[in-house]
Formats: structure tokens, sequence, C-alpha cells
């Protein structure tokens, strides 16, 4: 049954007349049976008609007015099926064949970090029980405690498998390797783990856990260690040494860390596995190696440090000619001194400035005490000297005397107070001068150039990058679980949600597209899927957020444009109806 239209013309105008009619066969031929005529009709009239035919002919077509259609609930598409799809392209499902909730907790802190409690919730409002095999939401909310104690068992296993499928999907480079640690405190409970430390979360007050922390050059995790929370940076290099042999089966690479790891026995003992380092000295190491002598026996100024930095045989870095460095081989050690112009004029006007607040200090604290009514203490004085020196950071600049002073407040009264004499020692100035705006580097490498050395310390931030990324958007702190075995395997679940983080940039970085993993997860987020209901009846449909172009060609680039095809959504669809 069908609308057909007929057009007359009268004395040169058109008119359309409808009729309702039936196709039937007569004698193998196709015949039309009228069964009402409408006569002429609107456009619009002769619409609404063939919509209603449709709906009378097809059942899955439904009339109603748009007031009574409303959509009831939204789940969260387009950024769980993206995630969804990554898990498996690192065969994360088959290494967590047994673990129900592993995967939606590493989702949910790409996406939306909560607490664990609260992720079968999260899961509940969002696609990713349609997209799991297993029925993630029927079990009791405490399983997922339970789960964090079982995958706190296999995490050697863990950082084992993942370097295998980097080395398979050649994402894996034996070129250099980042490693260094943070540290993570918490909040009102105890672990055995816990202890105070230096806080790097600038948290003193609190207890913490340091975290060990090893990425390749394109920014993979692959291997990490949760550490009691008083653990220094230099004890932990002899544990990553034996790990990268035994464990990964790594012959030879160049490891990149940070200048408090630094020390002769941790060189000496990458040395001995045939191993490289690329490092840095912090200063007084500096000072000690005696290059400091041979490269800038005066400081530089800041009015000449240009000239100057020829003079001794500083060599461009690039172009811009404000990096200068210089090289320097001993019988052990390669060093190479890197010079920061900008650093430099920063440096030197910074420890200006502190000179200038500490005498500004001093003149008002002895102003004060010539005003004081009653006798100072001479060691709370002192520590508040002590104090000053310390923040501003002058404490090897200056030299301080307190001197007693007897005061007369009245004829009858007598007063002990102090006054605080001050000088500036010139070689401790000239010393610490000769240090503005210098790196050295130390290293091993010998077939690797000075500049080369000085750009893998340089890329040494993609650690702390991954760090940041951890701490900020993938919510590692504050920590509020008490057992170790799950404190570890928070920590594993929050760098399992980097590594899919860091692999959808480095996607998009092949594919030359300036986007962040975060614009990203916003963007697909308004990509849903919608719970459409009818007033009145017992009809409902699911329907995805038409993908704009732009998420289309976001998908392209990652990959995985097959999560909007039609095939892959009426599959996703059909099982998600039992969920609602």
């Amino acid at each position: 049954m069908f609308l057909k239209q007929s057009k007359v013309t009268i004395n040169g105008k058109t008119y359309s007349y409808y009729k309702i009619v039936e196709s039937y066969r007569d004698k193998g031929k196709v015949k039309h049976k009228i069964l009402f005529s409408l006569g002429v009709l609107t456009d619009e009239q002769a619409d609404k008609i063939r919509m209603a035919i449709s709906a009378y002919s097809n059942p899955d077509i439904i009339v109603s007015k748009i007031d009574d259609i409303v959509v009831t609930k939204h789940f969260a598409y387009l950024d769980v099926c993206l995630l969804h799809e990554l898990w498996h392209k690192w065969q994360f499902d088959k290494f967590f064949f047994n673990d129900r909730w592993i995967e939606a907790i590493v989702i949910n802190r790409c996406i939306d970090p909560t607490s664990k409690i609260h992720v079968q919730e999260w899961v509940s409002d969002t696609i990713l029980p349609a997209l799991n095999s297993s029925d993630i939401l029927d079990v009791n909310e405490f399983d997922i405690y339970r789960e964090l104690d079982h995958i706190d068992n296999y995490e050697a296993k863990l950082q084992e498998f993942i370097y295998q499928e980097l080395k398979q999907q050649s994402k894996f480079s034996d070129e250099a390797l980042f490693y260094d640690i943070t540290s993570s405190y918490f909040e009102g409970i105890k672990c055995v783990l816990a202890k105070f430390g230096y806080s790097r979360d600038h948290r003193p007050d609190k207890e913490q856990i340091v975290i060990a922390l090893m990425i390749t050059k394109e920014g993979y995790p692959f291997y990490w260690k949760v550490l009691e929370g008083n653990t220094q940076d230099i004890t932990t290099v002899e544990s990553l040494v034996n790990t990268i042999k035994n464990r990964f089966g790594i012959k030879s690479c160049t490891l990149v860390f940070d200048r408090g790891m630094v020390s002769a026995d941790n060189l000496a003992l990458i040395q001995h596995k045939d191993l490289s380092y690329i490092s840095a000295l912090d200063k007084d190491e500096i000072k000690s190696t005696g290059i400091l002598d041979i490269s800038i026996p005066q400081p530089f100024l800041p009015d000449s440090w240009d000239k100057d930095i020829v003079m001794h045989q500083f060599q461009p870095y690039d172009d811009k000619k404000s990096l200068y460095y210089r090289e320097f081989d001993f019988i052990k050690y390669r060093y190479i001194l890197f010079f920061d112009a900008e650093r430099f004029l920063s440096d030197y006007k910074s420890r200006k400035n502190r000179l200038k607040d500490a005498y500004a200090w001093i003149e008002l604290k002895n102003q004060e005490l010539l005003k004081a009514k009653r006798s100072r203490s001479l060691s709370v004085l002192e520590e508040q000297v002590k104090h000053m020196l310390t923040k501003k950071q002058v404490k090897k600049l200056l030299e301080i005397k307190i001197e007693p002073l007897s005061l007369n407040i009245s004829d009858k009264k007598r007063i002990n107070t102090y006054q605080i004499k001050v000088s500036l020692n010139p070689e401790a100035e000239r010393q610490e001068q000769r240090l503005d705006g210098i790196t050295c580097f130390i290293t091993n490498f010998k077939m690797c150039s000075a500049k080369e050395v000085i750009s893998y310390y340089r890329n040494k931030n993609k650690v702390e990058e991954a760090f940041h990324e951890i701490k900020s958007q993938l919510n590692l702190r504050p920590i509020r679980l008490t057992r170790d075995q799950r404190v570890r395997a928070h920590v594993t679940a929050c760098i399992l949600s980097y590594f899919l983080i860091n692999d959808i940039e480095q996607r998009l970085k092949a594919k030359n597209i300036d986007l962040s993993t975060a614009s990203v997860l916003k963007e697909f987020k308004k990509c849903q899927v919608s719970k459409i209901e009818i007033k009145g009846s017992n009809r409902s449909e699911l329907k995805v957020t038409e993908p704009t172009q732009i998420q289309r060609s976001i998908l392209e680039a990652l990959d995985c444009e097959n999560v909007i095809e039609k095939k892959y959504i009426k599959k996703v669809l059909s099982k998600a109806k039992n969920q609602v």
C-alpha cells in the first residue's frame, strides 16, 4: 500500500491528485487497486499520509507527537569504546582473562576517576558492560578490592607481558630508557608501606609511598615499583639494574636518570652490567670534579657572558646562541658542561634578590631588637636567623654574628637584647656564581655525541610528565587504601591508565595530529548512547549520537573507526538492552 500521485495540467496550471493504492498480481502482472481517492493535497499533507502508511505497514515505525518522545537515560559510549579497543589492541584482555574489574578500573581512571567502591556505579552509566564478555554488574562491590589483591600477585608477569607487547608492536627501543621516582601521600590511614620521607608533593606532614617508574623514549611505562615512603633515590638503582637484566633480559641500553641517583657505586654497577648511563651531577659534585677550575676559573658576568663563554672554549648547542657545551674526558667518566644563558641570568638575578631580601630582614630584625621592652632569648633568635637563611637559600653566602646588647628601658629596668652582624663571604659567592646556568652531565656512553647526551637528559622530563599525568588527571593521590597489596595494585591501575593515555597521544603524533588525549576524550564524551521512550507505550530504543566529522577523523587516525560502524553499534546496542 502506498500513496500514488497523478499530475494534471489545466489551462497551463499543474494540479497533483493523490490516491492510496495497493499492488496485486493478475496473471503474473503487477496491477494497482485504488483504495481511496484523496484528491488535491499539499506537499505537507502528502508527507504525513506517507508516514501514516509506512507506520501501518512497518511495525518498527511508531507514530507519536514530538512532546511524547523523551530521552530517559544516557550511557557513555565513544570515549569508553575507544579505550576498550586500545585495551584489546594491547592484548590486556587476554592477560587479565580471569579478572572482571581491572579494565573498568583503568578506563574509569582515564575518563572520570572515582573511588574503587563507586566504580560499579560508574560502570552502570557506561556502555562497558555491553562491551565485556562477563557480567561485571552482577557482583558484590567488595569484589573490586579482592581483585586488587589478586592483581598484585602477578605485577612482575604483567611488566614482562607489557615489555614483550611493546617489542611485538615495534614500540620498544633499547636506545634509551628513562627512570625516575616520585612520592604520593596517604590520607588518614595506615599502611605498612607508608612512611615519612622527602615529599615531592610538598606534604611533609603526610606519610607517603615512593614509586619508581621506567618508560621508553616514546613514553610507554613498562617497569614500576612501589617502595616504602622513606626510600632514597640513590638506593633504587641496584634493583633497577638487576630487573633490567634478569626480568627483561635486556643486554644493552642507556639508562637516563636523575642526579639524585648518582653515586660511584651505582655508576660502577651499571658499568659492570655492560649498560650505559646518562645523568647529571649536583652542585657539590660538580665542584668536586675540578672541572670548573679548568672551564670557568672566574664567574661569568651578565654584561660579558657571551664573550667569556667563547673564550673558555664552549661550543654552541643550537642556532639560538643561548645554549653552549664543553666536553671533558677523565679516566673513569665523561663529563659535559652545559650552559644556559637564560638560566644564567635568572640564577644571577635570583641570588642578588635573595641577598637583598636577607639584608632587609636583618635590618628590620635589628630595629625590632633595639625597640625591645623585655629581654630576648638568644636561642629563639638563632633559630629565627637559621630559618631565614635556609628559606632564602643564602646560608653559605652570609656570615652571621649575633652580639649581645644591654639597654636601659628606665632608671630601674635594664634588658638584654642582641644585634645581628652580617658580612658576605666573597669566595662562597664566587663559587656559587660559577655555577649559574651550569648543568654537568655524566655518562659512560662513548658512541653518543655530546649534543645527543644533552638531548637525552633533557628528554628525561618524559618521566616527570608521566608522574604529573598520573597524579593529576588520573588521581593517583591521595591514597586511602590500607593493605599494601591494594596500594600496589592501585598504582598498577594508574600506570595502565597512563599507558592507554600515552598510546593515544603517540598514535595521534604519528599522524601529525596536534591533540592531547584529554581533548580527545572530552570530544568523544559528547557521543553517547541514549535511551528513547514514547510516553504511554512500552516501547523504548537505544540510539548512538551521530558521530561528528571531527570524531570520525580522530578515530581513523587512531585506527579505531570500527566502533562507529553500523555492525559494531548494532551488536553493542543489542547487548545493552539487557543492561537497561
